[in-house]
């Protein structure tokens, strides 16, 4: 006879805290029935499949349908050593001897401490869950995080925890990454990332120390001036004699775009002929997942006819901003710009010329920041940016106090 398929059961369908799973086995008027010893809610368990549901949220789940693969496995086997005995094998002989094999393997198995997860164990499970859902950014950025976790571990020659993770350890983490040079904003992603991390092992009840949600286990943050470029300065870029084709020309134009567009150097590359209608592009943005319809300007429609709406393939984002440098350069962006910002915990004052201080994003800040000085509403902007957050939004704003002012001027309730 054929080696008859268990299947797995909950004891309380019904309930909502976690039941028994139980295995039965029907077979010839014969019935094998034994509890497995695991258990799961009835919220978590799939009766099509009869295995625990895995998510990412659900840690347990696949260490739950190992077992049951394991009993599974374990009574095939014993059914097979009894059919060389029995052309039946009673019911009652099956049992005992399933749960023989279980004692001799699978029991010895859940003896066994379980491994605790650590939480650099932890962030490396995360973050390559992360890699389906998150921008390729947001992945580099929580490595980045771990690796100096890694090394601020073997700086104090002590294992780090979900326990060791304090306000006063905090204070220790930020001057080792002051000690790195790090600019202000940079130490604060990095601490915005460890709190991800705490909170998601947090929800999942992994970790139990919530010192992180303290308010004053908060992550260092300065408003550090950005530049944005102005319509002549974006008129200066167009009107610049570039060779056709050349890597300069390319990028130039592709960050004209993001200037009336607000598109990301990850939208920007991705930019297809079916995303090109005959007014708006339309397209899902890359790290937000967002979908938008942007209006297309008479400068970027010449851009797309130049190219027959078939943009060019770009350099990478740090070659891209190399060029374009270069580029606002021979435009004559040269303006003495004066930043201040915090390195290495101390303000430092610094003077630049402003093609020094464009990259691709800046593309973005100049979109918005030109579209309020023409009066758009901040709501329409936002909906092409795909800015959710109000707070977010307003970083990107950098007109200046004479700017606002000269605007207000022409506005009618000053004109009263």
């Amino acid at each position: 006879m054929e080696i008859p398929e268990p299947r797995f059961y909950l004891k309380q369908p019904s309930s909502i805290e976690k039941t028994l799973i139980s295995m039965q086995v029907k077979y010839c008027g014969q019935r094998v029935f034994i509890s497995t010893g695991e258990k799961i809610a009835p919220s978590e368990w799939s009766f099509e499949k009869q295995r625990a549901i895995v998510t990412r949220r659900n840690l347990t789940a696949s260490a739950v349908n190992m077992a049951i693969d394991k009993i599974s496995m374990e009574f095939k086997n014993a059914f097979f050593d009894l059919l060389r005995e029995f052309d039946i094998p009673p019911a009652k002989v099956v049992t005992d001897k399933l749960l023989q094999k279980i004692d001799e393997s699978y029991i010895s198995l859940l003896e066994k401490p379980v491994e605790k997860v650590t939480l650099m164990k932890f962030i490396s499970q995360y973050i390559d869950e992360c890699k389906g859902s998150k921008s390729v950014g947001t992945i580099k950025t929580y490595v980045t995080t771990q690796r100096h976790l890694e090394a601020f571990a073997l700086l104090k020659n002590k294992k780090i925890d979900f326990e060791d993770i304090t306000l006063g350890w905090r204070s220790g983490f930020v001057q080792y990454l002051q000690g790195l040079n790090m600019a202000r904003n940079t130490e604060g992603k990095h601490i915005k990332n460890i709190k991800v991390f705490m909170n998601e092992a947090t929800e999942r009840g992994i970790n139990t120390n919530l010192d992180f949600r303290s308010r004053k286990f908060i992550k260092p943050t300065e408003e550090v001036d950005k530049v944005f470029l102005t319509e002549e300065e974006l008129q200066k870029l167009l009107d610049l004699n570039l060779e056709k084709g050349d890597k300069k020309d390319i990028v130039r134009d592709l960050f004209i775009i993001s200037c009336y567009t607000s598109l990301r150097y990850s939208d920007l590359i991705n930019i297809r002929q079916e995303n090109i209608k005959e007014a708006t592009i339309e397209m899902r943005t890359q790290k937000t997942g967002e979908d938008v319809i942007i209006p297309i300007s008479k400068k970027v429609r010449n851009i797309f006819d130049k190219y027959d709406s078939q943009l060019p393939k770009a350099p990478c984002n740090q070659i891209f901003n190399s060029l374009l440098k270069d580029v606002c350069r021979l435009a004559g962006l040269t303006e003495a710009v004066t930043i201040t910002k915090t390195v290495a915990g101390v303000k430092q004052t610094k003077t630049f010329e402003k093609y020094e201080l464009i990259s691709c994003h800046t593309g973005r800040r100049s979109m918005i920041s030109n579209c309020i000085l023409e009066g758009v509403p901040t709501s329409s902007i936002m909906l092409i940016s795909a800015h959710k957050s109000l707070k977010v939004f307003q970083k990107y704003v950098r007109i200046t106090k004479q700017q606002n002012a000269d605007v207000l001027q022409h506005n009618i309730f000053f004109n009263r």
